[in-house]
């Protein structure tokens, strides 16, 4: 007996020797999550909206629609700046101990004229507990549009129009390098730096096509390798196979989606229950894996609720569908979320894009579009609960 407790006692040492420990790590997806970083008073917003105007003031306000409809969202921090460093140190402490590994910046650039960056260079990056956390861009590329409050039925108010040209994107990497791409915590996939572009086939269109793109992207790649950097992973959000097989000509790595908030189960009075999201989110990835031969990274909603940016004078339903007065999604409690997490890790585990190993969940702080993992007065953390317990934690280096 001696003998055989000698043989256990040695099989259990190996399989939680620390370099088994690191294997596992290693084939655990990294989670990524769309950070909005509209929270926060800025210079631009003050121009168009009013001094001091930030979107708290709306989620406040926002009422109930229709019976059972959960609005106001009230945030369990209340208020707060996250371009303020020490808020963001909660923030990360709170992703990272949740099995949150990225934050991915909505990023707002318009020629050289950028708005709410305050959230990534003022907060985030001077966060003392930032080597936690990983970040990245997303270049929000749209029109900068008054969404907030706009009048029903008539044509937004364009801020700002996003165009592209090769000197721009030139312009905009060699602000990467000097700003965001050398920090040892910008989110690398594959050794290369990771970028996502919100219009893909805008973006695309305006360079000048698939073919031009592709060289432009060839130039940047010399342009990052003269300052020591690896290459570019390029990654467009696609709404459906026809774009993401632009962005494989395009010379794009790989493929995601900002958000899925429709199906096409819609209730005529515009809501949409979560379980068919579910069902829609599935069929897209699906989709998308099966007649591209990019790798996709993919998206798990949260939910969909526009609503606090809506005019509280427009009565519901609204008689036509234009942003914000949109449909709502209803069901999306956290045993649903946790569901759908569940399928995006036999996703990204089974399909042909799995040396990916990332996904995206929408959203950390969309709380004006009902999409936030930051804890609500109703559910606390448990949609942050639901990554942990599906996806499990980062590797020990980057926790406390």
């Amino acid at each position: 007996m001696k003998w055989f407790s000698y043989i256990l006692a040695s099989f259990i040492i190996i399989s939680i020797s620390p370099a088994n420990s690191q294997k596992s790590s290693a084939a655990r997806p990294e989670v990524a999550v769309v950070y909005y970083p509209h929270w926060h008073t800025y210079k631009h917003g003050n121009a168009w909206k009013g001094e001091n105007w930030t979107e708290w003031q709306e989620m406040a306000d926002a009422i109930p629609r229709f019976p059972g409809h959960e609005q106001p969202k009230v945030s369990s921090w209340g208020p707060f700046d996250e371009s303020d460093p020490g808020w963001v140190e909660k923030e990360i402490d709170l992703a990272a101990d949740h099995g949150i590994d990225v934050f991915l910046y909505d990023w707002y650039w318009y020629s050289g004229v950028k708005n709410m960056e305050e959230a990534l260079e003022n907060g985030f990056l001077k966060a003392k507990n930032r080597s936690r956390m990983k970040f990245a861009l997303m270049w929000a590329n749209h029109d900068r549009r008054d969404q907030f409050y706009p009048e029903y039925g008539v044509p937004r108010n364009i801020w700002l129009y996003s165009r592209h040209t090769e000197k721009d994107l030139i312009d905009v990497v060699n602000y990467g390098i000097k700003t965001y791409f050398k920090e040892p915590i910008y989110w690398r996939v594959n050794g290369e730096l990771f970028f996502s572009i919100f219009e893909t086939k805008k973006f695309i269109d305006q360079l000048g096509g698939p073919a031009r793109t592709k060289e432009i992207f060839e130039n940047i790649d010399r342009l990052l390798a003269e300052h020591g950097l690896p290459k570019m992973h390029w990654s467009g959000m696609v709404p459906n196979t026809e774009v993401a097989q632009m962005a494989e000509k395009a010379g794009f790595k790989s493929t995601s989606k900002y958000n899925i908030s429709s199906s096409n189960k819609m209730s005529p009075d515009l809501t949409v229950n979560y379980s068919d999201l579910i069902d829609e989110h599935t069929s897209f990835w699906k989709s998308i894996t099966a007649d591209t031969r990019l790798p996709h990274m993919p998206v798990v909603t949260m939910g969909w609720d526009p609503t606090p940016r809506c005019r509280l004078d427009v009565p519901w339903p609204f008689k036509k569908i234009e942003y914000p007065y949109t449909q709502v999604v209803i069901g999306n409690t956290p045993e649903k979320f946790r569901e759908l997490l569940g399928k995006s890790k036999r996703q990204v585990e089974t399909d042909k894009s799995k040396h990916l190993n990332a996904i995206l969940i929408n959203a950390w702080n969309e709380w004006t579009e009902g999409a936030y993992l930051l804890p609500e007065k109703r559910t606390g953390t448990q949609y942050l609960e639901a990554i942990k317990n599906v996806y499990g934690l980062a590797p020990a280096t980057r926790q406390k």
